[in-house]
């Protein structure tokens, strides 16, 4: 009987350990999902942060947070994605997301959104309606009807002015283009310097453009709508302008932050993040802050994840983690860590975002951001788009500079834009 015990009890433990091999062999390792980033300080710890509250909420995916030198950034991701050795998230704007989805390297996550509602789950598609209804079109204007990328957290231009000169001349905050252009008169004749200097040119001129109401893309067409003798008359009104010394073209020293704060110019049209940088110099004013020219569009700047290809697996779980990081509580940490809005509707009954707006600092220039974020619009993101602007811009310096005249400048617009647009 014992020799047999012996036996027995052999053959169990060997049963039990291939038991236990079996189990082990079955256990699957989590589905790796990369982050490659360029942050620092407080956007680094948050999106840290986020990621290990994943990672600790399920065991199906890992993300990894990897953060890569910003010199060359988008050089090595394109090259590695193009590899099948990237990231699957990158954060940056929606036009960045243009490349990729032309190639195949994005992920258009619109398949896995209208699974989940046809499920009952309805989280990424309350979230994407909660945003202000022109904005959408940053999210829902691939020329494809994909969705490849999502805003992350919005800032755009507010309004900086030199407080002290405008009290001085009895001057108001101007709220249209005319003001603008009467408030700069005014100062270039009393004070000698010019009253307006616009840091994100073209963003003026998308704006100017908007506010006249003549469109923008005819993306189904694959052309530009805004070209003709409206638009030559807009050229003509800023180069005139700046002609005559009201506007300033160029910035006197580095940064149009720099130039108000020397007293060289009596205000700037810049991005929010400004308010970190101006210090005004003893004895040339008092810094103020206002709304820029909205009307009835905003130029708004969304920066967020740009979903990119790895394979099914790996896809999936980058759709996962996009889920968990646009829960309400997460987008708004994220929207803290960047000092900037978060532009879901989701977050305005938040506790934690009710409270971070209620005690900006007096110095914060996001409640003239926020102010404009009803109307704050965005251009669809297709092919051609980035150049659009890059033309506009360019174009604008060659009348400005008396290289052509805005006619000719409309024309060569017209044909180089549709020519971008088409791909040629």
């Amino acid at each position: 009987m014992r020799k047999n015990s012996s036996i027995i009890l052999s053959i169990l433990c060997v049963l039990s350990a291939g038991l236990l091999f079996t189990s082990a062999k079955k256990a699957k390792a989590p589905v790796t999902v990369e982050i490659w980033h360029t942050y620092n300080g407080k956007q680094a710890a948050c999106l840290n942060d986020i990621a290990d509250r994943f990672n600790a909420s399920q065991t199906e995916y890992k993300v990894e947070v990897k953060n890569q030198d910003y010199s060359g950034f988008a050089d090595t991701v394109y090259n590695a994605v193009a590899n099948g050795i990237g990231p699957s998230i990158i954060f940056n704007y929606g036009t960045t997301a243009v490349d990729y989805a032309n190639e195949g390297l994005a992920i258009n996550i619109k398949k896995f959104i209208d699974k989940d509602t046809k499920k009952g789950d309805k989280q990424m598609k309350n979230l994407i309606d909660s945003l202000p209804e022109a904005m959408k079109t940053d999210v829902l204007g691939f020329e494809d009807g994909g969705i490849y990328y999502l805003p992350g957290c919005t800032t755009g231009p507010v309004f900086f002015y030199n407080q002290t000169i405008f009290k001085e001349l009895g001057l108001k905050v101007p709220s249209n283009w005319e003001e603008l252009a009467q408030v700069s008169k005014t100062i270039y004749e009393k004070k000698g310097i010019p009253g307006f200097h616009s840091d994100g040119l073209v963003d003026n001129i998308q704006e100017l453009i908007m506010h006249n109401g003549l469109g923008y893309i005819d993306v189904e067409n694959k052309k530009i709508t805004f070209a003709g003798d409206k638009l030559a008359e807009i050229y003509d009104w800023y180069a005139d302008n700046c002609k005559k010394g009201y506007f300033s073209f160029n910035t006197i020293g580095r940064y149009s932050s720099e130039d108000l704060a020397n007293g060289d110019i009596a205000s700037f049209s810049g991005s929010c993040v400004n308010d970190q940088y101006i210090q005004m110099v003893e004895g040339k004013g008092k810094l103020g802050m206002a709304k820029w020219i909205a009307g009835d569009f905003y130029t708004a700047w969304n920066r967020g994840p740009i979903f990119l290809h790895r394979n099914d697996k790996v896809d999936k779980g980058t759709y996962e983690f996009t889920k968990f990081f646009f829960q309400s509580e997460n987008i708004v940490k994220w929207a803290v860590a960047n000092s900037a809005i978060c532009p879901y509707g989701i977050a305005e009954n938040n506790e934690e975002y009710k409270a971070y707006l209620a005690n900006l600092p007096s110095t914060s220039a996001l409640p003239y951001v926020q102010a404009n974020l009803p109307v704050s619009g965005s251009f669809p993101n297709v092919t051609g788009s980035a150049a659009v602007r890059k033309i506009l811009e360019e174009y604008m310096n060659y009348v400005v500079d008396g290289k052509m005249t805005s006619k000719e400048a409309v024309k060569a617009i017209e044909k180089q834009c549709n020519d971008a647009l088409n791909g040629r």
